[in-house]
């Protein structure tokens, strides 16, 4: 066999053609996408040799739907392990962009399921334009796919159920939940194999729940084989987790949601809402995650249900909150239908699921960043009261919140034929949904640092405008040294009792504040595409942002990781941190998710699993507008660090995406870790 150089050598004459490089290229980025972690050239160049003809770069053409078509063309077939569903991603094939793909999102599934092709075809052949020959030239590309498959023997015979379910969308609407669900995969696999990341899946359990009855009262399906079906279906959506994670594995956007306040005040339950559960609950998988819309209309039951699947310790179903985020949404200029159906983009966001560019999470406000910046710029010998360094905050915030809004208004997305198909408005408008066929082009920040803010503030009026023991010349002088030789110090800051995240008044005010001046500022900004701004006061970045953020008055030194989400820096009592969230108000801007983080104990939910739900039905109806939990103990994530190989499906809540423990990075760990320390200190 000849050797990795050798096999190289005789290339050589080849990388001269820019096709050749871009198969080269794509090799080395899925070989470290495979490992999630640093590989050497000589592993990169093996993999790359080993699978190159199977490599494929689509070209950009004048036409995006031309360039999709023919990449779909190019398509091998490659099913994933599952005994009812046909789905298939070739990974080894990508489609070359000039902008950067539009993700975050979901789709109208209810377009397959209660629609079909064919009614969307005639739609099209109506008029003629260049959109809607190019949507034309989807739907063949599409049939063509399916026909490839109906001429593999090996995928007719094992997938022949699926195909027709496929092969029916052409025709006429889904007429089963099978047929439903193998749509909804048929048409996500295309959507992954397109580039677009963080894929939603939607309020499953109201657009499938009439074909569920219809199967059930014809006898061709019982509760039984639904759940059987459902677990599969997760299981297929699960199967390449690691090709479809962002930034960390299992980090892949793909949220069921379900539950949900309904237009005519009642509460959305079915059959289908509790085999969901279930099933997330029985499979103890990281991936697909579920997201249940919570209200004061929702029965005791399906709280209890809740909480049963987060015992486990998936950290799912996340809450979200309908009395407060429908109003919150309708505020700000969702049209009523599309707030009562909202889903999420990627993790917590509110978004809607129909004719939407929304750009939930395009960027990341970092809090922390003005206030450094005013302590490394300012003359603050004159400063004298909390209150006068506020007020100097606010001037450096509303410069960096504008900056931010600037760097981000101008964001251009590919083309997106295959999104457009599903859209009503983009079909109505004759546009592209990244060319003004989109209902909604909002762009949305996630933030960190906040809780930083405001415990610095807190500490600099305990420590040095009331009790005058510092200087503030004096502090911040040792915060540029990073507190070295000055532990003492950090310890009075991390002494903070009634900081952010607990149920002080200052605290909460000084949030309120703060959020408030945030929404003064983005509520006067505008996209170039005419969308307007929103936040929230969640992020991923609660590590990668503080790596580039100095030391703070809260006791953190330079680089050291921000509180997470909505949560105190001394762990309290989930009490007192619902009770704090619930008091900051979501309302103008600021609704682009807002979750309450914290942990419990197995033995802690399971002996009191009646208090925690009367604990957050309760703080659902005092205005929290999401949380989480990860129920785990502090002894079982330490010693999974110590042994991986004993613990190999611990799932733990990261940002707001499930994943194994072992496939996180060190860091994550060690916060996990230090997190459900801080929590049983409390408990």
């Amino acid at each position: 066999m000849k050797s990795v150089k050798t096999k190289m050598k005789n290339m050589a004459p080849l990388l001269k053609d820019s096709r050749v490089m871009k198969k080269v290229s794509l090799g080395f980025g899925l070989t470290r996408r495979i490992n999630r972690k640093p590989v050497s050239r000589k592993e990169q160049l093996a993999f790359t040799l080993k699978n190159f003809p199977k490599l494929h770069v689509q070209n950009t053409c004048k036409s995006k739907a031309k360039q999709v078509s023919k990449f779909l063309d190019k398509l091998d077939i490659v099913p994933v392990k599952s005994e009812l569903f046909l789905y298939s991603v070739d990974y080894y094939k990508k489609l070359q962009n000039q902008f950067t793909v539009f993700g975050n999102t979901t789709v109208d599934y209810s377009r397959l399921i209660n629609g079909n092709f064919l009614e969307i075809r005639k739609k099209l052949e109506s008029e003629k334009n260049e959109f809607f020959e190019g949507m034309l030239m989807i739907l063949d590309a599409m049939q063509r796919w399916v026909d490839r498959c109906k001429k593999d023997k090996i995928v007719s015979k094992k997938y022949s159920r699926s195909i027709s379910a496929i092969e029916s969308v052409f025709e006429r609407d889904a007429c089963s939940f099978y047929e439903a669900l193998q749509r909804i995969l048929f048409f996500n696999q295309f959507l992954w194999q397109t580039g677009h990341t963080l894929n939603g899946l939607g309020c499953l359990d109201k657009i499938l729940i009439d074909l569920y009855r219809k199967d059930i009262k014809e006898g061709s399906l019982t509760e039984e084989i639904a759940l059987d079906m459902i677990k599969d279906f997760m299981n297929t959506l699960h199967e390449i987790y690691w090709y479809k994670s962002n930034v960390l594995l299992g980090d892949t956007g793909q949220i069921i949601i379900l539950g949900g306040l309904q237009s005519d005040g009642t509460y959305l339950y079915n059959e289908l809402t509790h085999l969901f559960i279930v099933a997330a609950r029985e499979l103890k998988l990281p991936d697909p995650k579920v997201l249940l819309r919570c209200s004061g209309a929702m029965p005791k039951e399906v709280m209890q249900e809740a909480l049963s699947c987060i015992a486990t310790g998936i950290g799912a179903p996340l809450l979200s909150n309908d009395d407060v985020i429908i109003p919150a949404l309708i505020s700000f200029g969702y049209e009523e239908s599309d707030a009562f159906d909202y889903v999420t983009a990627a993790c917590w966001e509110p978004a809607a699921v129909k004719s939407s560019l929304d750009s939930a999470n395009i960027a990341s406000l970092n809090f922390s960043y003005p206030f450094v910046k005013m302590f490394n710029e300012e003359d603050i010998e004159n400063i004298s009261s909390a209150d006068e360094l506020t007020k100097k905050y606010f001037v450096y915030l509303d410069s960096y919140l504008k900056e931010m809004a600037d760097k981000v208004s101008g964001f251009r997305y590919e083309e997106d034929p295959l999104v457009s198909l599903l859209s009503d408005s983009c079909i109505t408008s004759g546009k592209d949904i990244t060319r003004g066929g989109s209902r909604y082009a909002n762009i949305g920040f996630t933030s960190v640092g906040l809780g930083t803010v405001v415990n610095s503030i807190l500490n600099l009026q305990r420590l040095v405008f009331s009790s005058e023991k510092y200087t503030l010349s004096q502090l911040n002088t040792w915060r540029k040294e990073n507190f070295d030789g000055h532990d003492e110090v950090i310890n009075e800051f991390k002494e903070l009792r009634y900081g952010f995240g607990t149920d002080s008044d200052e605290a909460v005010a000084l949030t309120k504040a703060i959020v408030s001046e945030t929404d003064k500022v983005l509520s006067c900004c505008s996209t170039l595409s005419g969308g307007k701004f929103r936040f929230g006061l969640s992020s991923p970045g609660y590590i990668s942002d503080a790596v580039k953020t100095g030391a703070t008055f809260d006791g953190r030194k330079s680089g050291e990781p921000f509180s997470v989400h909505i949560s105190a820096q001394n762990a309290g009592t989930p009490t007192e941190l619902l009770s704090f969230a619930s008091k900051i108000g979501y309302s103008g801007s600021c609704i682009n998710g807002n979750v309450a983080d914290f942990f419990v104990s197995p033995n802690s939910l399971r002996s009191d699993a009646e208090k925690y739900r009367l604990l957050l039905q309760s703080a659902l109806k005092q205005g929290i507008y999401q949380a989480q939990i990860n129920v785990v103990e502090s002894k079982t994530l330490i010693e999974a660090k110590k042994n991986p190989k004993l613990f190999p499906n611990l799932v733990v809540r990261v940002w707001g995406f499930s994943a194994y423990f072992n496939d996180l990075p060190e860091e994550y760990k060690d916060l996990l870790i230090r997190r459900a320390i801080e929590s049983e200190k409390s408990a």
